[in-house]
């Protein structure tokens, strides 16, 4: 009888096994199943890109720079003509940007990670032209780009 319940108990953890297998594979490779997979619906730019983009009102004409930090952080130093929305609050006024849905937005932070829960937001709300400045203001201020 023992020799039944550890063959029991065997299938039961191969089963296990299997399904976690099966599951961890399918987020993986699942594009539609998989959390970060808007990646591909923006693009990562570096602080060179962002401020030509800046400085090209022709071809970027209502370009919006969002910046996501905090209200102190904002005050303490930002790029010209940028929006502070931070990136906590960001789903509540996204509405702020509606009229921009279809709009080069370049988003950025101190350091990149909150850029990315930013640009995260606005691709799940359907905005198409959005860009993620790597490095974030910290990067800005690195090359000698200006703040006020």
């Amino acid at each position: 009888m023992s020799i039944e319940i550890n063959s029991n108990r065997r299938n039961i953890i191969i089963g296990a096994i299997v399904l976690i297998s099966m599951v961890t594979i399918t987020i993986i490779f699942a594009p539609g199943l998989n959390p970060d997979n808007t990646s591909e619906l923006y693009e990562d730019i570096d602080v060179n890109t962002a401020y030509n983009m800046i400085n090209d009102p022709e071809t970027y004409p209502n370009l919006i720079i969002l910046d996501v930090r905090t209200l102190s952080e904002y005050e303490e130093n930002h790029i010209n003509s940028s929006i502070l929305i931070p990136h906590d609050v960001l789903r509540i006024q996204i509405d702020e940007l509606i009229n921009y849905k279809d709009v080069e937005i370049i988003v950025h932070c101190r350091s990149g990670s909150r850029s990315k829960i930013g640009v995260n937001i606005l691709i799940s709300n359907n905005f198409t032209k959005v860009y993620n400045m790597l490095g974030g203001i910290n990067s800005w201020i690195e090359a000698d780009y200006p703040t006020v």
